[in-house]
């Protein structure tokens, strides 16, 4: 929850604000998310809203005071809620999150994890082994991709597992200024730069096609070194590759977001992906990998492209037929695909949930709602 800052943060806001709307809430955030030596950027706090909190929060949990996780579930019990939802998305995190459910279950709450990601991206099998021990704490699951919920299903079978993909983000301004359009073809990768995420095979691409028509836009707070980045960039020799290693506010995230022509999600693994809903808010095409929840997402020749991940090979052949005539032609699937699914939406599913689990009708559901 902001003044914290990145996907998780913004994605909290938005799901209290729309639940807000239609039920009663009580919403609890973090005052300290993660101890300094952990976090690799510059802070974890919004720039410009560092002490800024969301109104109707309560900011009381603190990483490495485990008295304010059982705290905030006796004092969550007490309320008489009817559910009690987690955001689920690291290891560092699990252990309290499963004690809190673990503590509300036992004073009669159900409790709902909304998974972001079931694993770390670079765990071994000892984490996962971890990881899944922990997730067994949770009455039912919401998650963004299928082959999330199949996994789910396979460790938890009988427990309730819901599908609702990412909502498209609303929080994101127009743009303000106007960058003009370079080549034949203006690609953004967008948001934090880890090695899950590809960057490398997306530059090695790119040197491989040594097409000086076409223009990439990185705009990210990298989780490495900026000059071992910088240094990787010029040995690939891949042309035109414009570099901002910060993290940006929203305002400025917006221009480079209107330049685009492609916004390219290159990731060797993913889930759910925030940036792709960004691009849809933006009504940007999207060029991505066939891994976790992407292919759920990105519909290959109506809303952008998928390519296998780690080939370089691939997405250079790609890049090479893409066209603006042809991004132009498939923006009316993308506008369409931008309105299909809401933050209303998605706090629709979970007060279903509620509902069906305080009446016993336990299903599993997918984003139309079947069974």
């Amino acid at each position: 929850m902001p003044p914290f800052r990145g996907g998780i943060a913004q994605y909290t806001a938005e799901l209290h604000r729309a639940l807000s709307a239609c039920c009663r809430l009580q919403t609890i955030s973090f005052r300290r998310l993660y101890p300094a030596w952990l976090y690799p950027g510059d802070s974890d706090r919004e720039p410009g809203i560092e002490q800024q909190h969301e109104p109707g929060v309560h900011y009381v949990l603190d990483a490495i005071n485990p008295l304010t996780w059982l705290a905030t579930a006796t004092d969550t019990a007490s309320k008489g809620c009817d559910l009690a939802v987690i955001n689920w998305w690291t290891l560092f995190w699990a252990p309290g999150f499963a004690l809190m459910a673990n503590r509300l279950r036992a004073r009669g709450v159900p409790v709902a994890f909304i998974c972001h990601n079931l694993f770390d991206h670079d765990s071994g099998s000892i984490k996962r082994g971890i990881s899944t021990r922990l997730l067994s704490q949770a009455d039912a699951y919401l998650v963004h991709a299928s082959e999330q919920a199949e996994t789910l299903r396979r460790l938890f079978p009988g427990k309730p597992v819901r599908i609702h993909p990412h909502p498209t983000d609303g929080r994101y301004p127009p743009a303000t200024a106007v960058l003009p359009k370079r080549g034949r073809l203006e690609l953004l990768f967008f948001g934090f730069i880890r090695p899950y995420k590809g960057l490398d095979v997306l530059v090695d691409a790119l040197g491989r096609l040594a097409d000086h028509e076409v223009h990439l836009t990185v705009v990210g707070e990298p989780w490495c070194a900026p000059e071992e980045l910088r240094e990787y960039v010029r040995a690939s020799g891949a042309p035109n590759v414009e570099l901002h290693l910060e993290y940006v506010d929203a305002n400025t995230a917006a221009n480079f977001f209107a330049r685009a022509d492609l916004v390219v999600l290159p990731y060797r693994s993913a889930t759910g992906s925030a940036v792709a809903a960004v691009a849809y808010h933006y009504e940007k095409p999207i060029l991505a990998t066939r891994v976790g929840g992407l292919p759920d997402v990105v519909e290959d020749g109506r809303t952008g492209f998928l390519v296998d991940p780690d080939s370089p090979r691939q997405l250079a052949a790609r890049l090479h037929t893409i066209n603006r005539e042809e991004l132009a032609s498939i923006q009316v699937n993308v506008q369409t695909c931008k309105n299909r699914f809401t933050w209303c939406s998605l706090a629709g599913t979970l007060i279903d949930m509620a509902h069906d689990m305080a009446y016993g009708n336990r299903h599993d559901s997918h984003p139309n709602g079947s069974p």
